[in-house]
């Protein structure tokens, strides 16, 4: 007998984290699924790679996984939730390429205050700690 009903496999949130907090914990974060927020600098659709850039450090999103739709714009800022592999570069390559974030979910934010929102994740960070 088949079940009428079957659940599909339940994805983490995406754990709402800056650039700099990714790359200062990058072998913690291995696996882990976040949510990051950046500009995008290159765009490459054979491929569905892109790179995105904030404070200074930049990140290989794989966009394989997105579905078609939202044609990405260079220098416009892109939220990105998924999860972030890192040391799948060749061993060849520097040792200082950005990980990767596998992305499942992408969407346009230029027209987000991002200082707003950054002051809303402290906000919501403290009071999440207090619990």
């Amino acid at each position: 007998r088949v079940p009428r009903f079957c659940a599909p496999a339940m994805l983490a949130h995406g754990q709402i984290r800056s650039m700099k907090e990714v790359h200062d914990n990058l072998a913690a974060m291995h696996g882990t699924s976040v949510r990051v927020m950046g500009v995008l600098r290159s765009f490459d659709p054979d491929t569905s790679t892109a790179v995105v850039e904030a404070d200074g450090l930049r990140l290989v999103v794989d966009l394989s996984l997105v579905p078609g739709g939202d044609p990405h714009r260079v220098g416009s800022s892109y939220q990105y939730i998924g999860e972030l592999e890192v040391g799948t570069q060749s061993e060849s390559k520097s040792k200082s390429a950005p990980p990767t974030l596998r992305a499942r979910v992408a969407r346009n934010v230029d027209g987000l205050d991002q200082e707003v929102y950054r002051r809303a994740l402290q906000v919501r960070r403290k009071f999440l700690a207090g619990k």
